[in-house]
């Protein structure tokens, strides 16, 4: 079975121009109606694997009017190679089947460059499949590993999570560092962030913080990295993102942020069944959580914070099964920590994106993992006040992070500075730790079963808090 899912192939969707067509800004090398070698940034070819298929789609052209807003067939990736250009890459790609003339399949991609794995955005997927459909149906015989078979049903995602980029990158499939509309780039500081070289050999992992707060403030998202060697972790990065700054990086990791093998986020990835049963209509979806999500992201952020305000002024907070076990505080809450909004906005961004990992407890897929981790009550089993923001607390939790028998920290400088005097970025780090708890004590890999033997189903549906095992 794990032989099968590394075989799988992921299908993209690329818009992409000639290289004299007068927008375009890179030398996308074509030769009889379709591009043969594109230059990417070099985090876009770190996402893509030999084999994989991209379907390649023409955007709107006054000089290629024929083609215009149309599929021009699909190519397969047949190599990649750095490029002189630093930070660049080539990928070649060779054309598998050209329609003649173009197909115009009555919708046009969302996004610039997506994956549409099964599992993905529901519209991607079925765009994807129109255009192999297509081809099929125009004589193209794909190999047995390209067909979907058994998994254009199942629910479960590709080995290699791909992210989707946001709605601003160019025109020609290639990824950029320019701001994003909500002024989101690949660095949300006005100043680098702070970071020391990681140790080539170390396991890494990563943490972050969240505001569910509507004026998204940087300061008010952290994220942090911190690396492995010898039972010790030392931080390599902390960096206040915005949540749309980490957002941002999900979709587009850099360097530093794709070598992680999981990514704690610190908000509740589920909701307690009652309240989730209440906000549909129903009871809750046979088909999980992602059925859940689906429904989520088509209610407006008042209409959600009003349901939980409702739903708690008649039956109380209700808690999941996981805050219970871990003394957590439910996602409803909104006092001192505002987690109702957090959850709203965290859901819907992990649901939207996918980034590059699988969510854990609902997916089973191996590879980088997303994983929900609660640093206030990391702080509270440190013995401090899970509210504490005073300097001499934040003191107090370093020097217990430092001196810890299992997994302590070292927080070189500068991150020393900025940790003791910001509990959001102390938040940042504690999540990288419970996150490398999770992974390398083996609760990551545990299934729904074996995390509540006996209400396993509440776990599938509502979540799990990770790494709060010192």
């Amino acid at each position: 079975m794990q032989h099968e899912k590394i075989e799988r192939r992921s299908r993209w969707v690329i818009r992409v121009m000639e290289w004299n067509d007068q927008r375009a800004r890179y030398p996308n090398i074509w030769h009889e109606g379709m591009p043969k070698n594109l230059m990417v940034f070099d985090r876009v070819a770190g996402r893509l694997r030999m084999g994989d298929l991209l379907a390649i789609y023409y955007p709107a052209s006054q000089r290629h009017k024929e083609r215009a807003e149309s599929f021009l067939g699909l190519s397969r990736i047949a190599g990649m190679r750095r490029a002189d250009t630093a930070g660049y890459a080539w990928v070649d790609l060779e054309t598998v089947h050209r329609f003649d003339p173009p197909q115009k399949l009555g919708t046009a991609p969302r996004r610039v460059f997506l994956c549409c794995d099964p599992g993905w955005p529901q519209p991607e997927v079925e765009l994807f499949r129109k255009v192999f459909d297509a081809a099929v149906a125009d004589g193209w015989r794909p190999r047995p590993e390209e067909t979907e078979g058994d998994e254009a049903a199942s629910p479960e995602p590709p080995t290699r999570g791909e992210a989707e980029p946001s709605q601003d990158q160019d025109t020609e499939g290639v990824a950029t560092s320019e701001p994003s509309q909500d002024g989101a780039s690949e660095t949300s500081n006005d100043e680098p962030p702070a970071s020391v070289e990681p140790t080539t050999s170390a396991r890494a992992f990563a943490g972050a913080t969240f505001d569910g707060d509507m004026r998204d403030p940087r300061e008010g998202t952290w994220l942090a990295t911190v690396e492995l060697t010898a039972d010790r972790l030392r931080v390599t990065r902390l960096e206040a993102t915005g949540r749309s700054g980490l957002q941002a990086y999900l979709r587009d990791p850099d360097r530093r942020l794709m070598t992680v093998e999981a990514i704690g986020l610190g908000f509740p990835f589920g909701l307690p069944v009652p309240f989730a049963e209440k906000l549909i209509g129903g009871s809750f979806p046979e088909e999980g959580w992602w059925a859940l999500v689906r429904r989520l992201e088509r209610i407006s952020r008042p209409d959600y914070l009003s349901a939980g305000q409702e739903f708690c002024e008649s039956g109380g907070e209700t808690m999941r099964l996981t805050d219970e076990i871990a003394g957590a505080l439910s996602p409803l809450h909104r006092e001192r920590l505002d987690l109702s909004p957090m959850a709203y906005h965290g859901i819907r961004m992990i649901a939207e994106d996918r980034s590059r990992y699988a969510i854990r407890p609902f997916e089973t897929a191996q590879g980088k993992l997303l994983l929900e981790v609660r640093p206030d009550t990391a702080f509270q089993r440190l013995g401090v006040s899970p509210g504490a923001k005073k300097p001499k607390d934040l003191k107090t939790v370093i020097e217990t992070l430092a001196t810890m028998e299992h997994l302590s920290i070292d927080f070189p400088q500068p991150f020393l500075g900025i940790a003791g005097r910001s509990r959001g970025a102390l938040d940042a780090v504690l999540a990288a730790r419970c996150t490398a708890v999770a992974v390398t004590g083996g609760e990551a890999d545990r299934t729904p079963e074996s995390l509540a033997p006996n209400q396993s189903d509440q776990v599938r549906h509502e979540g799990w808090i990770y790494g709060l095992d010192t």
